[in-house]
């Protein structure tokens, strides 16, 4: 799961949410148990929309503009649900081991995220283990 729709709220209501036609991959409720000490201060969903690979950022790019472009009559309807605060496209890609990383978003894809009120995020995750020891032989 490399790349993520995030929505909620502290007011949200998951039903209302939860009706639309499209499916969250997992959603928590407010109140609900997160770990041993917490529980959950809002409500929110998680959509998956790309599970390429984390060294695969291209076509991570590429699902999401698939999945804004053929999901966003519904997400127009979780965008309109007042209680909601907010929502995020999160790509997870590999952060690699040089002096600068710079990493670009097409200007369609800015575009579909921006013209449906979505922010986006690029989450950097350190390369596997595996991957580093093979690069060093």
């Amino acid at each position: 799961m490399s790349c993520m729709l995030r929505v909620g709220g502290v007011d949200l209501n998951i039903d209302k949410l939860l009706e639309i036609d499209l499916k969250p991959d997992s959603f928590y409720k407010k109140g609900e148990y997160r770990t041993k000490k917490s529980n959950h201060m809002s409500s929110g969903a998680r959509y998956l929309v790309s599970n390429a690979d984390f060294s695969n950022f291209e076509d991570q790019k590429k699902d999401a503009i698939r999945f804004l472009r053929d999901n966003a009559n519904s997400i127009k309807l979780i965008m309109s649900i007042p209680e909601l605060e907010g929502a995020e496209l999160d790509f997870g890609i590999n952060r690699r081991d040089v002096l600068v990383q710079s990493d670009s978003l097409p200007a369609e894809l800015a575009k579909l995220a921006g013209e449906l009120g979505i922010d986006i995020m690029l989450s950097l995750y350190p390369e596997p283990e595996e991957k580093k020891k093979g690069e060093e032989e």
